[in-house]
């Protein structure tokens, strides 16, 4: 990608050779993955979200047949010759029925964790020190869409972060720690969002933290609908949201599940499962 003439100079750099500047956009700049994001965004304008979707330099093809992938390709391919973006074809993958994409594997059922990635939750030892037990919730924190209640879960881990905590690794951190790899060993594929049908919203909320759930019904082959769960949500508390009310507790986590899954819900019938009798009379009392 060029930089334009007039800015190169902001990208000069002193050496014991003498002063060299970037003629075209390198990686490290503050600005480089917006700059990138945005030539990739116009170069595919149109075909992000029908037949594609771009995240700077991944881009995944996605298709109802190969005939159609084949046509599909072809499209892609001459947008990006068009704006003379090149490939490297040892990163490139073809006609795949799943594919690692940011992370996740990707296939025609859903989203679900690489299993490299479970592997290596599942073979993690228990921490010994803050610093430890600081790196294994980065591990954890990354499957948190895929855990149910994941705060409420993880509550007896980082409450030993809290200010003046000493570190104590007992029964109850070790079960945590035991039923957290099992949750994710078990958690379900994460569907696709239907955006032509009703989203549903399961909210728990407790002293613990907010969990809720995303979820869907979807038709099987046989005609019948089961719950096919979009993602999963928490979120903890501080020390102040702890001592709600039963009501106020409810709303927080309402508030919040919404706001989380905004993308999913701007343009959709929205049904919840949580009870609402509680906030009428809440609303009513306020008004």
């Amino acid at each position: 990608m060029p930089i334009s003439p007039d800015s190169q100079r902001y990208t000069a750099f002193n050496t014991c050779y003498g002063t060299y500047k970037f003629l075209r956009l390198p990686m490290g700049l503050s600005s480089s993955p917006g700059s990138f994001q945005l030539l990739m965004d116009k170069v595919l304008h149109g075909l992000t979200f029908n037949s594609c979707l771009c995240y700077l330099d991944d881009v995944l093809i996605t298709s109802e047949t190969f005939e159609q992938h084949l046509s599909d390709l072809h499209e892609v391919f001459n947008r990006l010759q068009a704006a003379g973006l090149k490939l490297g074809p040892k990163k490139c993958h073809f006609a795949q029925k799943s594919c690692l994409f940011l992370g996740h594997l990707i296939s025609k059922d859903g989203i679900q964790p690489p299993p490299d990635r479970i592997t290596a939750v599942q073979e993690y030892p228990s921490p010994r020190s803050v610093r430890e037990l600081r790196r294994a919730l980065g591990l954890l924190n990354w499957f948190k869409k895929f855990i149910p209640n994941f705060s409420a879960e993880i509550e007896p881990l980082t409450k030993l972060l809290r200010k003046n905590a000493k570190f104590r690794w007992t029964s109850e951190q070790e079960n945590a720690f035991t039923k957290l790899k099992s949750l994710l060993t078990n958690s379900p594929i994460l569907a696709f969002p239907n955006f032509h049908t009703e989203f549903y919203l399961a909210v728990d909320t407790s002293s613990k933290g907010i969990g809720y759930m995303l979820y869907q019904y979807q038709e099987t082959a046989s005609d019948s609908k089961e719950v096919s769960v979009i993602r999963f949500g928490s979120k903890s508390l501080s020390k102040w949201q702890r001592s709600y009310g039963p009501t106020k507790l409810e709303l927080l986590g309402m508030v919040t599940a919404i706001l989380d899954c905004a993308m999913y819900l701007r343009v959709v019938n929205l049904l919840s499962s949580a009870t609402t009798r509680p906030f009428g009379r809440y609303f009513k009392k306020q008004t």
